[in-house]
């Protein structure tokens, strides 16, 4: 996704004379509590985002940030990311110290903004102070902000329209990638979060239903093509499938929607619950580690499969990206917490089903896990077509159009005006472009379909010819292990 080459040459025209518009990028100021890089993709992406709109001409972008990651991206790319951007340093350690002399640890700080009135926390406060010293007085009539629920930044640019992204929930190939940018907030806070049942109920229009209709079927033939599960009948003992996939621990995207307080134990609860004749089929986020673990600390398939057989789990799901796309076509629910995979399970026609407590219960026929496993029996759950179009239409925004500086800039002109014209804050997301263009960014346009291989460390070294070679030396061990542990108990 973007590539830095394509900035001036995407540009079909500019935006009308005169006009001049300020934009902002915010990424986290502190170290993530899973590492310092984990952010850097988002900050490239957003940097890239800023260049696309530099290339207009009218645009005064500015990249706010740590240093870590400033500095990352002058060693990756020297100085073309950030040239011609206003550079905006948090001065990490001042920061820090102030943080710790109101006893608040820099890993709560997401926790903080995401709750009922975080914006008004000192801890933020703080923060914002922060952003305000090193923006040097800029004033941005628009904030895109990654990382965090940032309301609390309106007390330092109250007429600024503040914008939250995130990854799409098609972005993996064969889809394109797509962002959303939304007004309201993260998860519990954001569109789908406040108004998930009426967005759902809604009708769509003809244009709709037939952007929908060719999106759905174009990707199901792709995930088809490309499925690397396809020889594995993964049905055959079971009366229903559903599909869970695992997510991150230690991120406020599942810890603060659900009281699970790691994967593991989500994992362990739902099996509890499933009878055996269902069919839990387990993913997982294979960028941030294994939870279903087949070897060293930790280990734990052994366990589960002895203790669960319904448990469906193939070690070949750790060998590609992004594995439950291409299971979610044949199963008959999805449960999750958070992740964007429930909302494939919609474009499908699974059931979807998630706690009440999360952003995507008012999109879902189930939030308790018994009515889901109840309706995995049922026939089709109701039509979720109004909803798939307002997230195609209004709601996400395919590379395609992300990459075009005058669409861009138009867009966010657009969303600017509505966000203060309008009464109803879901009426403000406008549409994202004509039916024409947006059938051709979502499907026309898609990229060729792959399967893209995870190369992890592990994935490697069982791939490796070391590995097989040693396999009897292993398959002896293991023999004897077995011997001794029965002599212990045989002896002593």
């Amino acid at each position: 996704f973007f590539d830095l080459g394509m900035h001036v040459r995407c540009l079909s025209g500019a935006p009308k004379p005169g006009a001049h518009l300020k934009v902002a990028c915010y990424i986290h100021s502190v170290a993530h509590v899973r590492g310092p890089n984990i952010d850097y993709f988002w900050f490239e992406t957003l940097a890239k985002l800023l260049q696309t709109l530099r290339g207009t001409g009218a645009t005064q972008c500015m990249l706010i940030s740590k240093p870590w990651l400033h500095s990352m991206a002058r060693t990756r790319w020297a100085s073309s990311l950030l040239e011609g951007l206003l550079i905006g340093v948090i001065d990490e350690t001042s920061l820090l110290r102030r943080l710790r002399s109101i006893d608040v640890l820099p890993a709560a700080l997401n926790r903080i903004a995401y709750g009922i009135g975080g914006k008004d926390h000192p801890a933020l406060h703080v923060v914002a102070d922060e952003v305000g010293r090193c923006s040097q007085r800029f004033e941005p009539d628009v904030v895109i902000v990654f990382g965090i629920q940032a309301d609390f930044l309106a007390n330092l640019w109250p007429k600024a329209l503040l914008l939250h992204v995130e990854t799409g929930a098609y972005s993996r190939n064969p889809y394109p990638f797509s962002m959303y940018f939304d007004h309201l907030g993260m998860y519990r806070h954001s569109a789908v979060g406040k108004a998930g049942k009426r967005l759902r109920a809604g009708i769509a229009t003809a244009d709709g239903r037939s952007l929908v209709a060719a999106f759905r079927s174009n990707f199901a033939t792709a995930l088809a093509t490309i499925d690397p599960f396809r020889r594995h009948d993964l049905r055959a003992r079971f009366r229903c499938l559903c599909l869970l996939p695992l997510q991150v621990s230690n991120d406020y995207s599942f810890d603060e929607q659900a009281a699970y307080r790691t994967q593991f134990e989500f994992l362990h609860d739902v099996l509890s619950a499933t009878p055996r004749d269902v069919g839990v089929i387990v993913t997982e986020y294979l960028e941030t580690g294994d939870v279903i673990k087949a070897y060293g600390d930790g280990e734990s398939l052994a366990y589960l499969r002895h203790t669960f057989p319904n448990m469906v789990f193939r070690e070949d799901f750790h060998s590609y990206y992004a594995p439950s796309q291409f299971l979610v076509p044949r199963v008959d629910g999805v449960w999750t917490i958070s992740s964007n995979v429930g909302y494939q399970g919609l474009l499908y026609g699974c059931v979807l089903g998630t706690p009440a407590t999360t952003h995507l219960a008012g999109i879902a026929d189930a939030t308790t896990y018994e009515d889901f496993l109840d309706r995995l029996g049922r026939p089709s759950p109701a039509n979720s077509d109004a909803f798939l179009a307002w997230q195609l239409e209004r709601y996400l925004v395919p590379d395609r159009l992300l990459n075009d500086g005058r669409w861009l800039y138009e867009y966010l002109e657009r969303r600017l005006d509505a966000v203060h014209r309008v009464d109803d804050p879901i009426d403000a997301f406008v549409p994202i472009a004509d039916m024409d263009r947006l059938t051709e960014a979502w499907v026309a346009q898609a990229p060729k379909p792959l399967t893209v291989p995870f190369n992890s460390e592990i994935n490697v070294l069982l791939q490796s010819t070391s590995w097989r070679i040693t396999a009897p030396l292993r398959a002896i061990a293991t023999a004897l292990r077995a011997l001794r542990a029965f002599a212990t108990r045989l002896f002593y």
